[in-house]
């Protein structure tokens, strides 16, 4: 239900397609947590395109998934194809890729939106209540089926406004969240993240290891493209426990869950409390030293 400034979407179902179970977790975590009443996970097209016709969802998450049919391909039969329930369901691109060919390619298969990875609830919430409350006219031509992709009115374009229904160039405003909002919440989501592979941890299992620890450098890339040195630091500190050991059972767990729980509390401290964050950070490189040291390994 969406009701002036209220967004509940508890009524409502969402489909998320993609074939990494640990990503799809993810994303399901996500729309669960801003209250979706239902929110489904297929791992390939053939298993979406089942519950698409089954369950009739009000959104679909896609990941750019490749084999016998890949993600454009399901946009577009979802869009052209008698057999849906609804071919105007809103439909989001959620991936790691972003050229701007693929979002011509993913615009001209018919989808409302491009979301790259990682994405954090709080920005996911306010794409998907923006396109609900205010869905685009669904267009259907010989050449084009899906949303209107006009987004935009440029104020200096001189005509023609060919549709009968143009009206005249206006200004329109957006509730937008703050880039220091987006940026705190995509941390937050990849912490989440790391949290979640922590959990699972085995140090007598080399993969369980290996999974950790490339959730580590997911966070460390994370905390570089969103310049958040404290984070950063934080993030490399556990890397550099995790390569003094190798994928072996010398791995301490409850090392790297105290580790995971400071990186979630340094997240969570408001960017305005940098010298606190920096004293979070600082206190984990002290705790690696310290547990190096502890197991024979030089410094460095």
């Amino acid at each position: 239900m969406i009701n002036g400034d209220e967004f509940d979407p508890s009524d409502l179902t969402a489909l998320v397609v993609d074939e990494n179970h640990f990503e799809r977790g993810i994303s399901l975590d996500q729309l669960r947590s801003i209250g979706f009443g239902r929110a489904l996970g297929a791992s390939n097209t053939m298993e979406a395109w089942d519950l698409l016709v089954r369950t009739n969802p009000d959104v679909v998450l896609l990941e750019w998934i490749h084999g016998l049919t890949d993600g454009l391909d399901f946009v577009r039969r979802v869009r052209h194809s008698e057999e849906a329930p609804n071919r105007a369901v809103n439909m989001f691109m959620l991936t790691a890729r972003g050229t701007k060919h693929d979002v011509e390619a993913a615009r001209k298969a018919g989808v409302d939106g491009f979301l790259r990875k990682p994405i954090s609830g709080l920005a996911l919430q306010k794409r998907v209540r923006r396109v609900l409350a205010k869905p685009q006219p669904f267009i259907v031509t010989a050449t084009y089926v899906g949303p209107c992709r006009r987004r935009k009115k440029d104020p200096h374009y001189a005509g023609p406004w060919r549709r009968l229904d143009d009206a005249l160039p206006a200004e329109m405003s957006v509730d937008e969240p703050s880039e220091a909002d987006i940026q705190a919440e995509i941390a937050r989501a990849r912490v989440a993240a790391l949290e979640a592979s922590v959990r699972t941890l085995d140090p007598h299992n080399p993969r369980s290891v290996r999974e950790v620890f490339k959730s580590v450098q997911e966070l460390i890339e994370v905390a570089k493209q969103i310049g958040d040195t404290s984070l950063d630091l934080g993030a490399k500190e556990m890397a550099r426990y995790f390569k003094a050991h190798g994928a072996t059972d010398r791995i301490d767990a409850e090392v790297v869950r105290t580790h995971v729980a400071a990186l979630h509390q340094l997240v969570h401290l408001p960017t305005a409390l940098g010298q606190e964050r920096q004293r979070v950070a600082l206190s984990l490189k002290r705790m690696v030293d310290k547990k190096l040291r502890q197991a024979g390994h030089s410094m460095g």
